[in-house]
């Protein structure tokens, strides 16, 4: 390493070891305690608490003992989610749709984690998201968009380990994206994480609820999928917290190689002049 370059991380390192520790520390910190207020507890065998009364899309009650006698998809999101949920709920259709599942063999379930749902806003999400999975009219009838009052849905949630938390400050709920899969009598059989459900891992989970058994430890392994959360959005930013984890390191790194360069040129320039002397 010439003088010039040892300079130049002398003068560069301030910048990434005085202005980066503190911000990172903070939001880390931060996400570290948002994560251990949501996400996943799987809780594979759990009974579900069928009769929670509900509301549909259309207003009229609704309860998951009605969806009975065939395994069930369980996802929990809400219509106001910035991005997760939609992301989920549109990987959710694909996958229906690359099934070419008509509402047949098993049914869906989606219930909003807001209990401030508003009725019109939960139809629309219906609609958009049955007419993605598929043109056949049985879908509709496969794919139930529920609401319901804090304590049914805080109920549905705790008793399949699904943890949320509600942020005052920008009014949305950190949560993660999980579906959930039910046997026909009410258990968990096993969870799909993430936004995205491979064929194999869909089929699969939903062979193995069809015949009421439960996933081992080993084999929901293999079909757990990403562990998406969504935590910490800004209305004015929709990054998640933990990419601005990463985005503080990222603008210390910028700082340190825009400092680095720059003294760089200057030494080169010095050098240069130098060499030609006064003229």
């Amino acid at each position: 390493m010439t003088a010039t370059v040892r300079r130049a991380f002398g003068r560069a390192l301030p910048l990434l070891f005085l202005a980066a520790p503190a911000a990172r520390a903070q939001t880390t910190a931060q996400l570290e305690r948002e994560v251990a207020a949501v996400g996943v507890v799987e809780k594979l065998g759990a009974p579900v608490p069928r009769d929670v009364a509900l509301v549909d899309a259309e207003g009229r009650p609704a309860t998951l003992a009605a969806m009975a006698g065939r395994p069930l998809l369980l996802s929990f999101n809400y219509t106001s989610c910035p991005r997760l949920c939609g992301l989920q709920l549109a990987g959710l259709a694909r996958a229906l749709r690359d099934e070419g599942w008509k509402g047949d063999g098993f049914s869906v379930a989606t219930v909003s984690i807001d209990p401030a749902e508003r009725p019109e806003q939960l139809a629309r999400y219906q609609a958009a998201y049955v007419h993605q999975a598929g043109e056949d009219p049985g879908i509709a009838r496969g794919w139930a968009f529920l609401r319901g009052d804090a304590a049914s849905i805080a109920a549905l949630a705790d008793a399949v380990g699904f943890r949320y938390r509600y942020d005052p400050k920008t009014g949305e709920f950190a949560h993660q994206a999980t579906l959930v899969v039910l046997t026909p009598d009410g258990h968990v059989s096993g969870y799909l994480h993430g936004i995205t459900y491979p064929p194999g891992a869909l089929r699969t989970a939903v062979a193995r609820a069809a015949s009421g058994a439960v996933a081992t430890a080993a084999e929901q392994r293999s079909l757990g999928g990403f562990l998406l959360t969504c935590i910490g959005f800004d209305p004015k930013d929709h990054a998640p917290l933990a990419m601005k984890v990463m985005r503080t390191g990222g603008v210390a790194a910028m700082a340190f190689l825009v400092a680095l360069v720059g003294t760089l040129a200057l030494g080169k320039g010095r050098r240069r002049r130098s060499e030609v002397g006064p003229r």
